[in-house]
């Protein structure tokens, strides 16, 4: 998928990343190439089995002390209720 520097200024703002003129055209093809390895990971889907020994490799999921919900939503560039609302970042065809 080509990017363009447009496309990769929005993805570092919503980052929140100041890059340079030089570095926006040095990140087009990294991101893009970034962009087409998860598309290809698509065609993998869920269809592809899981190794049974890996099954077992999870660690113990344990609840811990979480941040503030308000200091949270305070660093989130849009908020709704207690929901964080962000831009859509690449936009297909078929959505």
């Amino acid at each position: 998928m080509a990017l363009s520097v447009d496309e990769v200024r929005r993805i570092a703002h919503l980052a929140r990343l100041r890059l340079s003129a030089e570095e926006e055209e040095v990140f087009v093809p990294q991101l893009a190439q970034i962009i087409d390895y998860f598309d290809q990971l698509k065609e993998y889907g869920s269809e592809a089995e899981i190794p049974e020994e890996a099954l077992c490799l999870e660690a113990e999921d344990s609840p811990g002390e979480s941040m503030d919900r308000g200091a949270f939503l305070s660093n989130a560039p849009d908020a709704m209720d207690t929901f964080v609302l962000v831009p859509q970042v690449k936009v297909t065809g078929d959505e």
